[in-house]
């Protein structure tokens, strides 16, 4: 089992014999201003995984930063340099085998030292680094990792670099939330935050097994697979050794292949039978097979072996832009040649100490599950994620947008850091391209809208900048030709660049401060809306762990509910005190926006929050709705985020607590595999032809379905739809239009399909709505 995880953790294939150590646990933590190198150090205890700032604090060195303005508090320390070391005894090798010593992760800045003897250095974040250490272990050994401060790096300003926040984020390969995001504080903290070990690795043994599919066909229910397998082992089993291969799924095996090894890089080909092919939620089963390669010698001895779980499936991206009504262009996934809706969420990083991620991981994904989700985007400003959560993805049929890790701020275009982007690239797409639910690779997040904004006229052409449109190309052209790529999120084409075109796929976020059901969101062009959002006042329960109790009431004059105290503005987040003196702009959209959907906003901060929480529901419900009964025209909605990675004023759905916002609960009702919506803002083509509202099924099915369906106005009692739907296969189906209503209301719209019940609320009108009538609309 111990082997099984170290292929998970860094793409390696082991033979049932290798050994690995671990070397989490207490390490001795030192520390100084690094701009004081006379000063003595302080030393602390440390745990691996972990942080600087996670074990300063449990230490009692620093305040909790989570609380209050504590953030600020503690910013002078990402001026200092670190130290980890322990002792540990060594391991024994046997002839022909190679001792490995593995750091999985590295915050960012580092130094190698094994019993006084430097190994190397790093300056990746996201990169593992891995060390042959055979013949230099003793009995006992001292391990010591020098980190320096990621400070002091200050770049010369260059006229066609565009910068989006602080411009200390440049040129380090460092989860770029931790220079401050408006999601996260600055927290710039270092340290070994994923786990350190010893690997014994055999003699013989894989390098590396990748599985793909090349053609599926769903009704014949065959797939044409390709093995690729890359073997370390002495020559002289070259020409006298073979693979035997087999893909086998609850006891029944579907292919058994064998073929010479002649060469240490080698391919298999052949076609499997019916198979059960691998689909999102909702669209079928995510069937995963037990995929096995053996490497055996001329007797028939296995000398190396790798199991993996593999997904049989095909996924493609069609893409056009945006050029007017009658040519609308498209953004869709279709997999296994089906065009599949996909829905779901940003997923943003866990937490802003990194070395606690893996302590919030099956919660958060868990929910995934319960809200029906068919694809998450792992957001470029965050880290890579760990194989549990593809593993997960796999099993539960969640498709995966695959942001490479940059966002908002141009990439230094020099040969250093291509290469450092090359390096790193190519390790992330071997490690994850095998994975089922790895739907598309993404060069980053918005930097073509960076480079347009930031210079307006000046811009300049996205189609230059070499990291996007250059190096990740050829890492994928060499790893991973087969999975769909796009240059940005979202991809400013030269014909959007040149006013000739408009984006097919977009980052919907727009004037959050006026109305949800405003033109800029129900009139909006893209296919696919990849970002949007709304923000919701975390519970009273969860501002009573992040606020002092001093600072738990936002208003200094509640009179002028838009300006908050510096607590609240910490958390909304402003990364320096500074910048709480401006006032936060994102802490006025929810009074703005309670104000503008129930006419006032309430003094008490219980009512606040709910009425906060309803506004931000209703939004993200009703996006996802307009999207959804657009099906054909639309084919994908992901909404920002799942939940927050700090204690913050934000528009996640579910807080660092875990704390469910009310928009948990009605985004789950609307995510479901039919949906019964009413929608009151008609497209321009719609308005057109006089439609002012219509009732619509939504089936993401790929059979047709047959059920009821039930309206009612929750006001007056009144039916106003009721009959027996048949809603075609992936399909959508008009049930009713220019409904006769009241000038406010909500519907209550009852159905059942597949033998499921479910319920709709769908507000209808034009705001202020009476708060005390919204909420008897929804009881009924």
């Amino acid at each position: 089992m111990r082997a099984r995880l170290l292929v998970a953790a860094f793409g390696l294939s082991l033979a049932a014999s290798a050994v690995s150590v671990s070397l989490d646990g207490t390490w001795t933590l030192s520390y100084r201003n690094q701009q004081a190198p006379d000063a003595a150090w302080t030393s602390i205890p440390a745990p691996v995984p972990g942080d600087t700032y996670a074990a300063l604090h449990a230490a009692g060195v620093i305040p909790d930063p989570q609380l209050g303005t504590n953030a600020w508090a503690i910013l002078k320390w990402e001026q200092c340099e670190w130290t980890y070391a322990r002792r540990f005894p060594g391991v024994q090798a046997k002839k022909g085998e190679r001792v490995q010593l593995r750091f999985d992760g590295v915050d960012t800045r580092a130094e190698y030292l094994l019993n006084g003897e430097r190994l190397g250095a790093s300056e990746n974040m996201f990169t593992p680094v891995r060390f042959d250490v055979t013949g230099k272990l003793k009995a006992e050994n001292e391990l010591v990792v020098h980190i320096k401060s990621p400070l002091g790096r200050p770049l010369l300003g260059v006229l066609g670099r565009s910068r989006v926040g602080g411009t200390d984020v440049e040129g380090i390969r460092k989860a770029q939330h931790m220079f401050g995001w408006d999601i996260m504080p600055r927290i710039v903290t270092s340290g070994l935050w994923r786990s350190v070990a010893l690997d014994v690795l055999p003699e013989c043994r894989f390098g590396d097994v990748h599985w793909f599919c090349t053609r599926t066909d769903p009704k014949a229910r065959t797939a044409d697979v390709k093995v690729d397998c890359q073997i370390l082992a002495p020559w002289k089993h070259l020409h006298a050794s073979k693979l035997r291969i087999s893909l086998a799924r609850n006891g029944k095996v579907a292919a058994r292949h064998e073929a010479p090894v002649d060469f240490y890089q080698t391919r298999a080909s052949f076609t499997a039978r019916n198979v059960d092919l691998w689909w999102p939620r909702d669209a079928g089963e995510a069937a995963l097979y037990d995929g096995v390669v053996e490497f055996l010698d001329v007797q028939g001895k296995v000398l190396a072996r790798d199991e993996r779980k593999v997904g049989l499936r095909t996924v493609r991206l069609e893409r056009a832009d945006w050029k007017s009504e009658q040519e609308p262009g498209t953004f869709r996934f279709l997999v296994n040649g089906t065009p599949v809706y996909m829905h779901g969420t940003d997923w943003t990083p866990l937490d802003a100490c990194h070395g606690r991620d893996v302590s919030h991981l099956q919660r958060a994904l868990d929910m995934l599950v319960d809200l029906n989700c068919n694809m998450i985007r792992i957001w470029g400003g965050g880290v890579y994620e760990p194989d549990a959560l593809y593993d997960f993805c796999d099993r539960n049929g969640i498709c995966v947008w695959q942001d490479f890790m940059m966002g908002n701020v141009q990439p230094e275009q020099n040969d250093v850091f291509a290469q450092a982007i090359y390096d790193e690239a190519k390790d992330q797409v071997v490690r994850l391209r095998g994975h089922a639910c790895l739907a598309m690779w993404c060069a980053n997040n918005e930097i073509d809208r960076a480079m347009a904004h930031a210079w307006g006229q000046w811009a300049p052409d996205p189609d230059g900048e070499r990291i996007s449109r250059e190096v990740l190309p050829r890492v994928l052209r060499d790893f991973d030709p087969f999975t769909p790529y796009i240059p940005s999120s979202p991809w400013w084409t030269p014909a959007v660049v040149r006013g000739e075109a408009k984006l097919s796929q977009d980052h919907l976020w727009g004037p959050r401060q006026e109305y949800y059901k405003g033109a800029f969101w129900t009139k909006a062009t893209p296919t696919f809306v990849s970002e949007t959002g709304y923000h919701g006042c975390p519970n009273l329960a969860s501002l009573k762990r992040m606020m002092t109790p001093a600072g738990l009431y936002p208003w200094p004059d509640p009179e002028k509910p838009e300006r908050f105290n510096d607590e609240w503005n910490c958390k909304a987040v402003m990364s320096y005190p500074s910048q709480s003196r401006q006032g936060s702009d994102r802490n006025a959209l929810m009074p703005k926006q309670v104000r503008n959907v129930f006419g006032s906003v309430p003094k008490d901060l219980p009512l606040f929050v709910e009425q906060s929480q309803t506004v931000q529901a209703e939004a993200l419900k009703y996006w996802l709705e307009l999207s959804r009964t657009r099906k054909g025209r639309t084919w994908g909605m992901l909404w920002w985020n799942l939940r927050d990675g700090w204690p913050v004023i934000s528009d996640g759905v579910v807080d660092y607590y875990f704390g469910k916002k009310k928009a948990y609960d009605y985004l789950k009702s609307v995510q479901q595999p039919q949906l019964v919506a009413f929608v009151d803002t008609p497209f321009d083509g719609e308005a057109a032809q006089g439609v002012t509202n219509r009732l619509v099924a939504v089936n993401d099915r790929l059979y047709p379905v047959k059920g009821t369906v039930k309206a009612v106005d929750a006001e007056t009692g009144a039916v106003v739809y009721e009959g027996a739907v048949e809603i075609p296969a992936n399909g959508t189906k008009l049930l009713a239009e220019n409904l006769k209503l009241a000038a406010q209301g909500m519907l209550r719209v009852d159905y059942a399909f597949e033998g499921v019940p479910r319920v709709n609320r769908c507000l209808y009108g034009r705001p202020p709505f009476a708060y005390d009538a919204y909420v008897r609309w929804r009881s009924r």
